[in-house]
């Protein structure tokens, strides 16, 4: 009651407590169903729910809070990931139409002209079977839309990078740091890797400020900076950075030598294996490319269809081809004539150890 005995009138005085405690089961039911799509690799459902998460958390904790910036950083990760599938599941179709001969020779020419950015990955062995140009998609309106899913995914992630910027204290900045990656992960497999070198660098600038320099972590980020050096055409840059790679490796190999621990056992084999690809792989990347028998992949459509049939039926036989894999990696890009391999960013994450 006031003074003059007169009780206040509070119904259009809206309750902040009473709103946020309203939103905040929204809120963990949105990142609850998000999560749990997004594992079972179910992109439009975590698409949908990340997207709205950002939403009410924008109008929840305002436009420049962490908060805001962890979900844009989750409905980003989900839009990449839902463009990668795309390619992927774009490149396997038209592989097989290639190999069981329905591929159309008007399409073959039209593909030419319009190349498109998808890429399909085989995971097992180190060595990734890759898909020829000859035979990838060609639909202008797919790589139209193909574009504007790592558009969306690059808007998304570079909005959080902005807010993440901001905070200074070490976990904020480890997580501003794994959105650089993201990014850079978006400029690969958009063929960008100027702007790939770019992000993984100020990435790798982050992390060397917080982590130890045996840390696998550590390892990984220069892995990826040296990719996108390489697929820069920046050989010698690339090279360089190998042996930083090996180097941390190495110093990791020290630090747990002799450990009676079953975990560390486990890793200084695992060690030992990736020392021997990274080796084995700073040795590729020195040997001059090899020269390519143009009429090889010039010989008519039979030719090019017995190539195709031939991939597929390794592919089948390898029990991968439907193992698409959550990590970015570009399409192969072309060096004096010569098709790159596809199996590098399958190392870069066997050098990041995983948490047991």
């Amino acid at each position: 009651m006031t003074d003059k005995g007169k009780q206040v009138d509070t119904s259009e005085t809206p309750d902040p407590q009473s709103a946020f405690g309203a939103v905040m089961p929204v809120i963990a039911d949105l990142l609850e169903r998000g999560t749990r799509a997004f594992a079972l690799g179910d992109w439009d459902d975590a698409i949908d729910n990340f997207g709205e998460l950002s939403s009410i958390t924008e109008q929840t904790f305002g436009s420049e809070s962490q908060r805001y910036a962890d979900c844009l950083v989750m409905y980003g990760r989900a839009l990449l990931q839902h463009a990668i599938e795309q390619n992927a599941l774009l490149a396997q179709k038209t592989l097989a139409e290639a190999a069981t001969g329905t591929l159309n020779k008007d399409e073959s020419e039209d593909e030419h002209e319009q190349p498109s950015k998808a890429n399909i990955q085989f995971e097992g062995e180190p060595d990734f079977r890759q898909v020829d140009d000859e035979v990838q998609d060609s639909g202008v309106d797919n790589e139209e839309e193909e574009d504007d899913d790592f558009a969306a995914a690059w808007n998304v992630l570079d909005v959080a990078r902005v807010i993440q910027e901001k905070a200074t204290d070490k976990k904020s900045q480890l997580k501003f740091a794994e959105t650089l990656m993201l990014l850079g992960d978006v400029s690969m497999e958009s063929e960008n890797f100027a702007q790939a070198v770019n992000d993984f660098s100020s990435a790798l600038g982050v992390k060397q400020q917080y982590l130890a320099d045996g840390d696998r972590e550590l390892a990984e980020i220069y892995y990826k900076v040296a990719l996108a050096h390489e697929y820069n055409q920046e050989n010698d840059k690339a090279l360089e950075l190998m042996s930083d790679v090996q180097r941390i490796l190495n110093n990791r190999l020290q630090a747990i030598e002799g450990s009676n621990e079953a975990e560390d056992k486990d890793e200084y084999e695992s060690l030992q294996e990736v020392l021997a690809d990274v080796k084995a792989k700073i040795e590729e990347w020195k040997a001059p490319p090899q020269p390519v028998d143009v009429g090889a992949i010039t010989g008519g459509d039979q030719l090019l269809a017995d190539k195709a049939k031939e991939m597929l039926k390794l592919a089948m036989e390898s029990g991968k081809i439907n193992d698409i894999t959550n990590l970015v990696k570009p399409k192969s890009k072309k060096r004096d004539g010569e098709n790159k391999p596809k199996d590098e960013d399958s190392e870069a994450k066997r050098v990041k150890n995983d948490a047991a």
